[in-house]
Formats: structure tokens, C-alpha cells, sequence
């Protein structure tokens, strides 16, 4: 996470009406604004590649958004911009905004060094306030290598890793599999695999 910009709690409305006009991105938590971090072309790569092969795969079924699209927690009042957003039937909007999801059913995260605890533990239980949330991913981009949390009907979270280039993972809440070669297309790695 980073730095917080000024120390004045927000509203929503003057957290959307200042995310309007600002030439970065930044994501809303219970009243603080939080600056987000530019991606790395590795990271860029994995988000583009896993949200264009989702947009293929879920065609006519499901709709996936990458970057821009905010996903509003409210039972956290929490904006975040998940680095790949599916949506599965209706899409329910924050207050009529076509920028913001309140019920997606999968969220990708692409770890990043300075942001992985904190995609790992925070983020991830407050994404699990949202009633239609069934998939969280999360994605390295400094080795082929998935992480799943799969929510159960009785509302467990079952872990699930999937490491390697060769291998497939499989996304359960959209019944759709895609080939960690495929996520990693063109990708380079800093770290030897």
C-alpha cells in the first residue's frame, strides 16, 4: 500500500469527485486515499493477458474489466481497482456509475513487491464482504505461480497453487481454465525459473 495523501477523511462522493479530475489512481479505504503505485510491464503483460484470454473464454457469459473499473466493499466503504474484474449475469453499478462494480463473483490481484502482504491479507478479507465474491487469484509476476481462494458453501475459503508454465489452473467460479503459459505470455522473468 502506499503513501496516504493528506490526512483529512473523505467521503465517498468527495473521493469519486477528487478521482475524477487526478492524473493517478487511487483506491478509497474507509474514508483515506491511498495513491497507487505504476505497474511494471511484467505486470501490465500478466493483467492484459489474463483479462483478454477471461473476455475470450467468458464470451456471451460473463463480462471482465481490467484496471480502470473500481469495485466498491460497502460494508468495509472501501473503492479498490482490482487488476481484473469479472462480473457473471447482471451488473450491479455504485449509485447508477458505470465505473464502479458492486458484485463481481472473480477478482484478480498481480502481486507486486511493495503491495503483496497487503493483497494477501487486508485486501482479501475485505473483497470477502461482497455477497456475489466467489474467486479471489492471485497472480506473481516474478515467477509462473497462482494462488486461488475458492469460497465454499458454507463459506470457507479452500487454498488452492498452481506453479509452473506447464500447468493449467483451473477458475471454478467461472468454470473456465487457462494455461499459466498463456498468463505469462511474453512475460519476462527477473528471477530464474
Amino acid at each position: 500500500m502506499s503513501v496516504v495523501t493528506k490526512k483529512k477523511k473523505y467521503t465517498p462522493e468527495e473521493y469519486l469527485a477528487l478521482e475524477e479530475k487526478a492524473e493517478f489512481r487511487s483506491e478509497y479505504i474507509n474514508g483515506s486515499i491511498f495513491k497507487m503505485a505504476g505497474g511494471t510491464e511484467a505486470h501490465n503483460d500478466i493483467t492484459l493477458n489474463i483479462a483478454a484470454q477471461f473476455k475470450e473464454k467468458l464470451r456471451g457469459k460473463c463480462k471482465t474489466f481490467a484496471n480502470d473499473m473500481k469495485v466498491w466493499v460497502e460494508e468495509a466503504g472501501t473503492f479498490f481497482y482490482p487488476d481484473v474484474t469479472v462480473v457473471c449475469g447482471e451488473r450491479k453499478f455504485y449509485k447508477d456509475r458505470s465505473d464502479i462494480i458492486e458484485n463481481p463473483i472473480l477478482l484478480v490481484e498481480v502481486l507486486s513487491k511493495s503491495t503483496e502482504e497487503y493483497d494477501k491479507n487486508d485486501k482479501f478479507l475485505t473483497y470477502r464482504n461482497i455477497p456475489s465474491f466467489q474467486e479471489y487469484v492471485l497472480v506473481s509476476q516474478h515467477r509462473p505461480a497462482v494462488q486461488q481462494f475458492n469460497r465454499q458453501t458454507d463459506g470457507q475459503w479452500i487454498y488452492k497453487a498452481t506453479i509452473g508454465l506447464n500447468s493449467k489452473v483451473y477458475f471454478e467460479s467461472v468454470d473456465t481454465e487457462l494455461s499459466l503459459d498463456d498468463i505469462y505470455d511474453l512475460v519476462e522473468f527477473e528471477e530464474k525459473i
